[in-house]
């Protein structure tokens, strides 16, 4: 009886058909980017009975509740498909040139959806190198709950996925082949972070960490229909929220103070280029200051927190893949 070992595992993505359902894994797998870690989180929510006359102390019988999936992944991206994924709407007007914008409740990704998040298949394989012996789930119906970028000092920008999905399959044949993508991954020195006000515009080159979070809020729809898993899953309220920490300067830490106490609003652009990988812009609109802290310690660099919420955010990306929602309906 052999065992299953990490460097065998793989995480791949499919595209799903033009309306929301249990998800596919037919047509090319797609390269998510260099996974580092993923999670599946299954619940079968199972209600126990207890009731006046039994015999016993004990539970006296179970219900089979609602099937909920979720999961969670890490990853080095070397595209942006996934945040395209988390904003909601890709327009491609020339190859290579991915545009994400916001959508709302009534906006549909395409003709015949009922969403409006782009929805699409996990395939999460444990490879023994038998078929038949093979570890592999399929997660169908996913979309991007929580999508959260980190930069630090002297790392490789990595990407959190948090997800909700459908359902959930388990086979053992063979492991689906993903053709990997060879750009070098994004690092800390390839992005800068912009401030434009009505008194100040300039760089934070002074950042030594920061994380971008968006919330889509899914809501899942468990209904009485006859069925144990979700019929759909609603965004609701979105939420954006840009951590940064900075090692203070006699320019920027005023400015991003006064602009805390004021409670006047800015923008806030990001640009990432990496030489191979292409690059993201993100531009965040409508920003306000909602939490600060500036310690004064005995010794070394002072360091401001600063955790800034901004209305809107919309970016593109410039790369040489021609589609990144390359979904055919």
């Amino acid at each position: 009886m052999g065992k299953y070992l990490g460097d065998q595992n793989q995480l791949g993505f499919f595209y799903e058909p033009n309306t929301y359902g249990t998800g596919s894994n037919v047509g090319t797998p797609q390269w998510i980017g260099l996974v580092q870690e993923h999670t599946v989180s299954e619940s079968t929510n199972v209600i126990p009975i207890r009731y006046q006359g039994s015999t016993d102390r004990n539970v006296d019988a179970f219900a089979d509740g609602a099937l909920d999936y979720e999961g969670a992944f890490t990853y080095f991206p070397q595209d942006w498909k996934m945040l395209g994924f988390a904003i909601g709407s890709i327009s491609e007007t020339s190859t290579g040139s991915h545009f994400y914008t916001e959508t709302n409740s009534d906006d549909l990704m395409y003709a015949g959806s009922t969403s409006s998040l782009v929805s699409f298949t996990l395939e999460d394989s444990k490879n023994y190198g038998t078929v038949g012996s093979n570890f592999i789930r399929t997660i169908g119906g996913c979309m991007i709950n929580t999508y959260t970028i980190n930069w630090a000092q002297g790392e490789i920008t990595s990407c959190d996925v948090d997800y909700i999905a459908q359902a959930g399959s388990l086979g053992s044949g063979a492991v689906i082949t993903v053709t990997p993508t060879t750009t070098a991954p994004f690092m800390w020195n390839d992005t800068i972070f912009y401030m434009s006000g009505a008194d100040y515009a300039g760089s934070f080159d002074n950042v030594t960490s920061a994380t971008f979070t968006l919330n889509n809020n899914l809501e899942r729809g468990h209904y009485v229909n006859g069925s144990r898993m979700i019929k759909e899953l609603s965004p609701l309220n979105r939420d954006y929220e840009l951590s940064l920490t900075l090692n203070m300067d006699s320019v920027n830490a005023k400015y991003l103070y006064q602009h805390y106490i004021s409670g006047t609003a800015f923008n806030v652009a990001s640009q990432s280029i990496g030489a191979a990988a292409g690059s993201l812009y993100l531009w965040m609109s409508g920003c306000k200051v909602t939490e600060m802290e500036v310690p004064s310690p005995m010794e070394g660099l002072t360091e401001q927190t600063a955790t800034i919420v901004p209305q809107h955010v919309n970016g593109v990306a410039y790369d040489a893949i021609a589609k990144h929602y390359a979904h055919v309906y």
